[in-house]
């Protein structure tokens, strides 16, 4: 347990339980002018019965994260803990408590039926095949994969091998869910049932994601470490990081004024952006994005400058996608 301490970003607390924690991870690939830093001094901490979510760009270090978290990729530097012990000392008892899956289902053998590789894993971290027996069924009547338990993996299609990848990282019922990608390959309807089913899963597990679907992470996830070219940039709730980024975005329906010299006024406000405008006959309709949310008094002031009059105001807010883009294109000092 860390003491009082700030991190990327968050404070861990004392009376914190932490599941995992990373400090400073450093891993480089290749050597000379071809040596790539996919991981440059990345360190968080993940608390008991939390979702939390790495999020990054292509590239930006998230699946070497995951997989140095899992000891099949050696740090250069840095340290893992996960239940409070030391990785990868103890290694063989931590991981029996631990559900993994891979990018590209990885963790399955293509020869094998989809129950056959449950009931290996399982084997693997110290449970029999009747332990899991029930948990699997249930699992794949969830992910509507039941009647394709006796078929290789290999021959199954690319979302079915996702559902099988599912069902081995649950049937064990591990502390710890370590999930990466993992809704790579799943259709929409399986997508809002894995939604689901995450948010389920967090009463009886620590769960670790990574994705590329924003909308994903924004929903399920209690709190967020974006990572860009092997750094953190961010961490914290979705909320958090929107507070981070002050940018605010607001529709103006305004009662029909002749006088338009209003528009020329409200363009020369600065961080004040006009980002559309449509005359009606009745109304005018007028979308401002601000760079800081005080800036709309401004605004009003020179609505009653020129008796401008408005009907209806809306908060746009700030859709996640553009949050993760300031971050990413420059960090939280954007």
């Amino acid at each position: 347990m860390w003491k009082n301490e700030k991190k990327a970003g968050v404070v861990i607390k004392m009376d914190d339980k932490i599941v995992l924690k990373a400090e400073n991870l450093e891993k480089t690939f290749g050597a000379g002018k071809k040596a790539v830093k996919a991981v440059d001094g990345v360190s968080f901490a993940v608390r008991e019965k939390e979702i939390f979510a790495l999020l990054g760009p292509n590239g930006a270090g998230k699946t070497t994260t995951v997989k140095m978290l899992l000891n099949l990729v050696s740090p250069d530097k840095g340290s893992i803990q996960i239940f409070g012990e030391d990785m990868p000392k103890v290694q063989k008892e931590v991981m029996k408590e631990i559900g993994t899956l891979l990018e590209g289902s990885r963790n399955l053998y293509w020869h094998m039926t989809v129950r056959e590789n449950v009931y290996y894993f399982a084997n693997l971290r110290g449970k029999s095949a009747r332990e899991v027996k029930d948990d699997m069924e249930m699992w794949a009547e969830r992910l509507r994969i039941q009647d394709k338990l006796e078929e290789e993996v290999g021959k199954l299609s690319r979302g079915m091998q996702q559902k099988a990848a599912i069902i081995c990282a649950l049937a064990t019922k591990p502390k710890l869910l370590i999930l990466d990608e993992l809704l790579l390959g799943l259709d929409i309807i399986t997508r809002f049932e894995v939604e689901k089913l995450v948010k389920e899963l967090k009463e009886i597990s620590t769960l670790i994601i990574s994705s590329h679907d924003l909308r994903f992470i924004e929903k399920v996830s209690d709190r967020i470490l974006i990572i860009n070219k092997g750094k953190v940039v961010a961490e914290g709730t979705a909320s958090e990081l929107r507070h981070k980024i002050s940018y605010a975005k607001y529709r103006f329906t305004l009662r029909k004024n002749e006088e338009s010299r209003y528009l020329e006024e409200l363009k020369s406000i600065r961080g004040v952006e006009i980002s559309f405008y449509e005359g009606n006959i009745d109304t005018d309709i007028l979308e401002l994005t601000f760079e800081k949310p005080e800036l709309i008094y401004d605004v009003f002031d020179i609505f009653r400058k020129f008796s401008v009059i408005p009907v209806e105001i809306d908060n746009l807010g700030e859709p996640f996608e553009e949050i993760f883009k300031s971050f990413v294109e420059g960090g939280e000092n954007k």
